[in-house]
């Protein structure tokens, strides 16, 4: 679903600016899965969990309408005062290591079912009030896309992912 939203008051270096303005895709489904249930599938969730065990797959439906578009993939964690309607908790120190993978995630993916990596796409380090764009590509349009997000460091994030003011989480644009 393409969605408008006000623009975001952080800015990025990027040539694609690390907000919510214009057009852009939330994720249709996170999958959580843990090293430590490595059998156990968590099913849908809203939140984007990661820590030293659990990291989140999110998966995004990218239009064909998109076709010859660059879509970047942006995360957002507003400050706490910026938030209306969502909340998130962050600990530690680190950052988000990203992966694009080969399949998407279903609700049954478990630690270990998750799709190969296709590309590692590194690793930003992230502290509360940053917008950040983790990459751009060709768009692939007409596509469900998925992207693995694991910690760094001794990084734990919880976060309800959501576009209401100030948006928050990973989103296509």
């Amino acid at each position: 679903t393409k969605t408008s939203a006000p623009a975001s008051n952080t800015a990025s270096a990027s040539s694609c600016p690390a907000d919510l303005s214009g057009s852009y895709e939330f994720p249709h489904l996170i999958v959580p899965v843990d090293s430590s249930a490595p059998d156990k599938a968590y099913g849908t969730s809203y939140n984007g969990k990661i820590s030293s065990t659990v990291s989140s797959i999110f998966n995004f439906d990218i239009p064909a309408s998109d076709a010859g578009k660059t879509c970047s993939l942006v995360f957002l964690l507003p400050a706490h005062d910026q938030l209306q309607t969502s909340a998130y908790t962050l600990t530690g120190s680190g950052g988000i290591s990203v992966a694009e993978l080969t399949a998407p995630a279903t609700e049954q993916t478990t630690y270990n079912t998750v799709p190969k990596v296709a590309v590692e796409l590194g690793t930003t380090q992230v502290k509360e009030g940053g917008a950040y764009v983790v990459t751009s590509h060709a768009c692939g349009a007409g596509q469900r896309i998925a992207f693995e997000v694991r910690a760094t460091g001794s990084l734990k994030l919880d976060f309800f992912q959501d576009y209401n003011p100030s948006p928050l989480g990973f989103y296509v644009r």
